[in-house]
């Protein structure tokens, strides 16, 4: 697990390269993947907007506990039959995605239910 900081793209790029960007869109696009890969954001940015990143798989029917982000290419060759897309096409827009979803989903300890909290109250099935 790598810690990068919302306020320095380069050390999201240093957690997730542009190479294993295209890596993973690549396989992302194969025809009905079972698994998906990508980051996950284990934890929200704190006060200094350091943040924990990993790269991770997710199995397509999987249900998410973590932020997972799987990357796509932003043009492919059936859109653009003249030209091979590049490998590395839209890295710039996924490291924008990685940036905002760690503001708004990240995982947050302190509003996490706690053992007295009433939404555990009640019957268990």
């Amino acid at each position: 697990m790598a810690i990068a900081n919302i306020h320095d793209r380069g050390s999201i790029e240093r957690a997730y390269p542009p190479d294993a960007y295209a890596g993973d869109a690549s396989a992302n696009e194969r025809r009905r993947p079972a698994v998906l890969k990508g980051v996950r954001i284990t934890s929200a940015p704190d006060a200094a907007g350091d943040f924990a990143i990993e790269r991770a798989t997710q199995q397509v029917g999987e249900v998410p506990g973590a932020v997972f982000l799987a990357p796509f290419h932003r043009v492919t060759a059936q859109e653009d039959a003249a030209a091979d897309p590049d490998p590395r096409l839209g890295y710039d827009a996924f490291v924008s995605e990685i940036i905002d979803a760690a503001q708004r989903f990240g995982y947050r300890a302190e509003t996490s239910p706690g053992s007295g909290d009433a939404r555990l109250r009640g019957p268990r099935q």
